[in-house]
């Protein structure tokens, strides 16, 4: 066995554990055909099929599968800390951004514990293939699992986060600047419009990377077979859609996304959480944008505290009876059905999502600068009148030029 080994060659050796022990505790890979005591000195032992060498067939699957699951999960650890740290960089950068207390247990340990664990179910193909899975980390169909996942992520947050900054009720806030937000608040910096795009960006880079690299193929069984991956990437997508997509509640309040300060008061009723909420996202006031007009309002009307007012649970999250502030229910406060300051999204922006809304756009400044402004004779613009067949078809219709 040393000799083999002294000339660079992994070595594989079978016993029975009795006086060979040693050859099978030096070898690379030592495989006892036996039950005896003995055979507990070598790394692997078998008595299954009558101690047939045919045994290490299946341990070079299981080896196999067992590689390629580690290569799995070095890839997601290395996507999660290459995303998650450039999103906080750029939030930190836009706005003094952070995320919501939740986000950040619902990636350690609903993502990076329970789903990570669900990648280590897929078993072994049945097959022993004729070759083996790479075994560096720094081959290209490693790399490009960690660029194209990473780079796709932040694509995304870039594209969303600008076509955002384009709407008329997006709203910019610096916690610290605008509002001078506290130190021990500082998991209230998720209260924005910005930091739940990151979130939910983030959340979904990192469930996809998570399940692609449970696929399977030559080593590991298909992914269909691992139910347990499956049940958990169906919960997050449906959660992730389900933040986006509905109006505000209280689920929306833990995880900081389309949430207003009516909704987040309510949360105190979800006891075990608001417990372990340590900043008092959950039960307590939503910190958002809409914040700092009532602050400068407070301000301007002569607040004299050694403090810049901030929204207090006590007070329903409102400024103090006698203040001349803007009313909770003006357009200013509140919008898209949300009560008091909040980060709700307009429905075209959460239901027909940005990119396509912004396709549309485009398609309508191509109808007006090809067919004009106005319909003549009926004064109705052309984007919301008749298509171009419906026009063509119509000889009283002329469309000016």
């Amino acid at each position: 066995v040393k000799f083999f080994q002294s000339q660079n060659l992994v070595v594989g050796m079978c016993g029975d554990g009795g006086n060979d022990c040693g050859g099978l505790r030096a070898a690379h890979a030592g495989l006892a055909l036996s039950d005896a005591e003995a055979s507990m000195v070598s790394p692997f032992a078998t008595g299954r099929d009558g101690k047939s060498l045919l045994t290490v067939v299946d341990l070079i699957r299981e080896g196999r599968a067992c590689l390629a699951t580690n290569l799995a999960t070095f890839q997601y650890f290395i996507v999660y800390a290459f995303t998650l740290t450039t999103i906080r960089t750029m939030g930190a950068i836009h706005g003094a951004l952070s995320l919501g207390e939740y986000v950040w247990l619902t990636m350690d340990v609903g993502i990076g514990i329970v789903m990570v664990w669900t990648m280590l179910q897929s078993k072994p193909t049945k097959e022993l293939c004729n070759y083996r899975p790479t075994a560096t980390l720094l081959g290209l169909r490693t790399i490009v699992g960690i660029v194209f996942p990473y780079i796709t992520a932040i694509v995304a947050v870039v594209v969303a986060a600008v076509m955002m900054w384009a709407k008329p009720w997006y709203e910019q806030l610096n916690p610290l600047d605008d509002i001078h937000l506290l130190p021990s608040q500082w998991m209230l910096r998720g209260d924005n419009y910005d930091s739940a795009i990151g979130m939910i960006a983030l959340i979904l880079a990192l469930v996809n990377t998570a399940y692609v690299n449970t696929y399977g193929g030559r080593f590991r069984q298909n992914i269909m077979w691992n139910w347990k991956i499956n049940v958990v990437y169906a919960v997050f997508l449906f959660a992730l859609f389900w933040l986006l997509l509905i109006p505000a509640s209280e689920f929306n309040c833990i995880y900081r996304v389309n949430c207003d300060t009516k909704h987040s008061l309510q949360a105190r009723d979800l006891t075990v959480l608001a417990a372990f909420s340590a900043a008092g996202g959950i039960g307590g006031c939503f910190l958002g944008p809409q914040v700092k007009i009532w602050q400068e309002e407070m301000t301007q009307a002569g607040w004299n505290k050694t403090e810049y007012w901030l929204p207090e649970p006590a007070h329903d999250c409102l400024p103090p009876p006698g203040m001349d502030t803007t009313p909770v229910e003006s357009p200013e406060i509140s919008n898209f059905g949300c009560v008091g300051p909040n980060n709700c999204y307009a429905p075209g922006f959460r239901w027909q999502g940005p990119i396509s809304a912004t396709l549309r756009r485009r398609q309508k400044r191509g109808d007006r600068a090809l067919f004009g402004e106005t319909i003549e004779g009926s004064g109705q613009n052309f984007s919301e009148g008749r298509d171009d067949d419906e026009a063509a078809s119509d000889p009283d219709l002329q469309i000016r030029m």
